[in-house]
């Protein structure tokens, strides 16, 4: 074998052990965040892919071509019994897609942090990843639902996002301004 077949030889075998490491690794937490044993299919109490149009809680506050955008017709949003500042459900094709809300204070965010805990399980902080800080994300990743939460310690402020893995990625590409040509 000449130096350079055998070089790329070398080459070859890392990248295939490599993708074979990968592959196989027993727990993907570091790389997609922590896993959700039992998938809730949905969030808030209601199942993805449902329509939102003739809830009688809901009100639709916004639309974009395909997606409808609902907030509450009354009272305050809440996650568990945690207060929230506000919430926007997301539908496409009258299908729910996504659940957003914001909130205020450590307290809230400790509070909504022991919940999705105790609900999706105790987080896997990834290599490189935030437990404490200025800034801290956490993602619980279902065969279904995605759960992040992100929070910003220095202003006090946080977002949490529940979306279903196969609907919500369709809302990117739902407006023309967004969509990739």
């Amino acid at each position: 074998m000449t130096h350079c077949t055998l070089h790329s030889f070398r080459v070859a075998l890392l990248l295939t052990f490599a993708m074979a490491f990968f592959c196989l690794m027993d727990d993907h937490s570091a790389i997609a965040g922590t896993r959700i044993e039992n998938d809730p299919k949905g969030f808030w109490g209601i199942p993805w892919g449902v329509s939102l149009k003739d809830r009688i809680e809901f009100t639709q506050i916004d639309s974009i071509d395909i997606v409808r955008v609902f907030g509450l017709r009354e009272g305050s949003p809440e996650v568990s019994g945690i207060p929230m500042e506000s919430m926007k459900l997301y539908t496409i094709d009258g299908k729910y897609a996504r659940a957003t809300f914001h909130y205020r204070g450590d307290r809230i965010h400790e509070s909504l942090m022991a919940y999705l805990e105790n609900y999706f399980g105790k987080t896997d902080v990834a290599q490189g990843g935030m437990a404490r800080g200025l800034n801290q994300q956490y993602t619980w990743r279902g065969p279904e639902t995605e759960i992040t939460l992100t929070y910003h310690g220095y202003r006090e402020r946080g977002f949490l996002s529940a979306e279903s893995r196969v609907l919500a990625p369709l809302l990117l590409h739902a407006s023309p301004d967004q969509a990739y040509e």
